[in-house]
């Protein structure tokens, strides 16, 4: 179950999206909601800069103090939405999860020299992290760090699109191929696809002489969900000269899909992170929530 969901607060916009597509994945299980806002840690920005000549101290003093104010502004705003969507929501602040169904929050300010680290090593203790996405958005994670959590954090990443919907979740559409990702994925996935009314999974053919074996391994996916109860239906999706990624995501939407689940192809090579096309693309961004699972 969804039931400790870390959400990733940078107080801007993107924060809005991201309490409510949190809300999406947490309403079904009585989920508790960890709303964290890293802020940059002074004392470590000064112990990284301490081989400095004096002539330059002058100027970083200024600049941390520029840097310090920023930070207390965008935590103050962050702090504000917060509390502004479990008003709204009569969400109940509490510490842990509560033993009822209705969801709770708390809040969490927490200090450190790495804001993606920090995200890192604290989704490791939550079901699932929530993030912002969508291309050029102030407040968005870049995409190299948005990789990074989604690599090294061991859990399911929800990216939250600029215009997040706060309706249950009643149709999800599975992106599959025949790889270890997809099936980590739909395992990570199945609380919220056995609480679905409708399931699509999507297959596009990336290389035509695969074709056939695309349509085989869909419609066996399709019968293994059928096994475990769910409504589960297969679409092959024909690309018509898109992107995978994009003939994908904009089948998901327009087949009604509330929510994409997709496993991540990608993995740390040294210090750089190495995607697949289908990933990178999603890492920019999609107008419906895309839960990524490596």
């Amino acid at each position: 179950m969804f039931r400790t969901i870390l959400v990733h607060l940078t107080g801007t916009e993107c924060d809005r999206a991201s309490l409510a597509a949190a809300l999406q994945i947490a309403r079904p299980f009585g989920g508790h909601l960890t709303c964290l806002r890293v802020v940059p840690d002074p004392a470590a920005t000064i112990t990284q800069s301490a081989a400095i000549d004096m002539g330059t101290s002058m100027m970083l003093a200024e600049t941390l103090a520029v840097i310090t104010e920023h930070a207390k502004d965008r935590t103050s705003k962050a702090r504000a939405r917060f509390e502004e969507f479990c008003h709204n929501h009569n969400i109940a602040r509490r510490e842990s999860p509560a033993a009822a169904s209705a969801v709770s929050a708390v809040w969490r300010e927490m200090p450190a020299a790495d804001e993606f680290d920090c995200l890192i090593a604290e989704a490791r203790f939550h079901d699932a992290v929530v993030v912002a996405g969508g291309p050029d958005r102030v407040g968005r994670l870049p995409e190299g760090a948005l990789g990074s959590v989604v690599i090294s954090s061991g859990r399911p990443v929800l990216i939250a699109p600029e215009q997040a919907s706060m309706k249950p979740i009643r149709s999800i559409a599975l992106a599959w191929k025949t790889s270890p990702e997809s099936a980590r994925a739909m395992t990570a996935a199945m609380p919220l696809l056995a609480k679905a009314d409708r399931i699509e999974i999507l297959t596009a053919n990336e290389d035509d002489a695969q074709a056939k074996s695309c349509v085989d391994c869909t419609d066996r996916v399709v019968q293994q969900l059928r096994w475990h109860g769910l409504n589960a239906h297969g679409r092959f999706v024909i690309p018509a000269g898109r992107p995978v990624a994009d003939a994908i995501v904009e089948t998901a939407r327009e087949n009604g899909a509330e929510l994409l689940i997709m496993g991540a192809y990608g993995h740390a090579r040294l210090r750089e992170l190495v995607f697949g096309g289908f990933t990178q693309r999603i890492l920019r961004g999609a107008d419906i929530p895309v839960l990524l699972f490596h």
